[in-house]
C-alpha cells in the first residue's frame, strides 16, 4: 500500500489560495457556511492516515475528502444500508458511497491487492479522489485546484438539481472539512512526532525546521562512498574506489556482504546505505529498521509529505515509488542542482543522483538528533 510522508498543509479560501510547488496552502478557511463542530482526532486512525496520505498523493486538501467521508458514512462507521455492505436506497455502497455505474469509471485499487473494492477504505478513499479531478476534467495531481474547483468539484459527488452554490450536500461537507482543520496536526501527533506542525495563518511560509549539522552529518556519511564523478559534489572526505550496490548488502558498522542470487558482492543497498548513514552520524545512537517499507511506517523520524519537497534539508532520506521500495539521502544543493546519495541497482556503483530527475518521489523522513548532538559542528561521518 502507498503511503507517503508528513506536513502538507490545505486551504480552503474564497477567491484565492496560497499554494506552493502546485499543491495546495494554507489554514482551511470558511466557505461561508458554518465551521462544522469536532476534531480530526474523532477521525479513525486508518481513515485519517488515508485522507492526508491520499490527498497529498493526488494534491487535494486532506479535510475535504475527510468531509466526504464525514458526510457520507461517518468515516466507515455508519450502521446504515450500504456503508459496509451491500447498497443504499440509492444504490449507492460503500464508505464513500459510490452508485457501481461511477465506480466503473473512477474506482481505484490503492492497496494494490489486485481488486478495485468500493468497501475498502484505501480504494474508496482513492476513487474519491478520482472523482473529485475526473468529474471537473483536472486529472492530472500535477494541476493546482482553486477554492471554486474544489466547491463544484465537491457538487459534481453528490449533484441533485442543484448548482454548486445553492447544493445543500456541499455545504454540508465543505462546513465538515472546515471543522477539521487540525487534520494535520492530530496526523502529525499519530504518525510523527508532533513537533514539526505549520502555524496555522502562515502556512505559506511555514517550514519544516532542518536537522541542521546532524543532517549534514548523516549526508557526508553516505557521501563518503559516493563514486567520484566529474561534475557532482565534492564532500569533505571520498573513498577512492567506488563502492558497489550489493542487494541485502551493508550492516551498521559499514559495508557487508549481499544475500542476492548468491552474490558475494561487499556493499550497500539502498536501505543498507541510509541505515549506516544514520548510525555513523548518530554515533551509534539511532537504528533504523532494515528496509525501506519497515523504516517508512516505523516510529523513527518524521515524515515529510511530498509536496514540501522544496524544503528538504540534508541528511533527509527521501523515499520512491508507490510501494516505497527504493530510498536515497538527500544531500543538498550545489550549484544550483539538488543532489542525493543513493545505492540504486546490481551492477551501479554507490553514487551521487539529481533527485529533481528522479520521478515517483512519495516523500521523506527527517531524523532527528540525540539529545546533546544537535549543536555539533558537521563532520565527515569518519572517525
Amino acid at each position: 500500500m502507498f503511503f507517503a510522508l508528513t506536513a502538507i498543509t490545505v486551504a480552503i479560501t474564497l477567491g484565492s489560495q496560497c499554494t506552493s510547488n502546485g499543491a495546495t496552502g494554507g489554514t482551511p478557511a470558511i466557505f461561508g457556511e458554518d465551521k462544522g463542530k469536532g476534531s480530526a482526532a474523532s477521525i479513525p486512525t486508518n481513515y485519517l492516515k488515508y485522507y492526508v496520505e491520499i490527498g497529498d498523493l493526488r494534491n487535494i486538501p486532506a479535510n475535504v475528502l475527510a468531509g466526504i467521508g464525514r458526510i457520507e458514512t461517518d468515516h466507515g462507521q455508519s450502521t446504515l444500508p450500504g456503508a459496509r455492505d451491500g447498497v443504499n436506497y440509492a444504490g449507492a455502497g460503500g464508505p464513500m458511497q459510490f452508485l457501481k455505474s461511477s465506480w466503473d469509471i473512477y474506482g481505484a485499487d490503492e492497496n494494490g491487492d489486485g481488486e478495485k473494492d468500493l468497501y475498502d477504505p484505501a480504494d474508496a478513499i482513492l476513487g474519491a479522489t478520482n472523482h473529485l479531478r475526473g468529474s471537473i476534467g483536472k486529472k492530472k495531481s500535477s494541476i493546482p485546484l482553486s477554492s471554486s474547483d474544489i466547491r463544484r468539484a465537491v457538487h459534481l459527488y453528490n449533484p441533485g438539481n442543484y448548482t454548486p452554490q445553492s447544493n445543500p450536500y456541499a455545504r454540508s461537507v465543505l462546513a465538515a472539512a472546515n471543522g477539521y482543520d487540525d487534520i494535520l496536526e492530530v496526523y502529525q501527533k499519530i504518525y510523527g512526532d508532533g513537533s514539526e506542525v505549520p502555524e496555522k495563518g502562515d502556512a505559506c511560509s511555514a517550514s519544516l525546521n532542518g536537522s541542521g549539522s546532524f543532517g549534514q552529518r548523516i549526508a557526508y556519511a553516505a557521501a563518503y562512498f559516493a563514486k567520484k564523478e566529474k561534475g557532482t559534489p565534492r564532500p569533505p572526505e571520498q573513498k577512492d574506489t567506488p563502492t558497489p550496490y550489493s542487494w541485502g548488502g551493508g550492516t551498521l558498522e559499514g559495508v557487508g556482504l549481499g544475500i542476492a542470487h548468491g552474490s558475494n558482492t561487499v556493499g550497500f543497498d539502498c536501505s543498507g546505505l541510509a541505515r549506516h548513514a544514520v548510525h555513523k552520524a548518530s554515533k551509534g545512537k539511532i537504528v533504523l529498521a532494515r528496509t525501506t517499507q519497515q523504516m517508512w511506517h516505523g516510529k523513527i523520524g518524521t515524515k515529510i509529505l511530498k509536496s514540501k519537497r522544496s524544503e528538504l534539508a540534508p541528511g533527509d532520506l527521501v523515499f520512491f515509488n508507490s510501494d516505497i521500495s527504493h530510498m536515497a539521502i538527500y544531500y543538498g544543493e550545489v550549484d544550483g542542482v539538488r543532489w542525493m546519495v543513493e545505492a540504486q541497482r546490481t551492477g551501479t556503483p554507490i553514487k551521487f543522483s539529481k533527485f529533481d530527475e528522479r520521478g515517483q518521489y512519495m516523500g521523506a523522513l527527517r531524523i532527528e538528533p540525540p539529545p546533546g548532538m544537535a549543536g555539533e559542528s558537521p563532520d565527515t561521518g569518519r572517525e
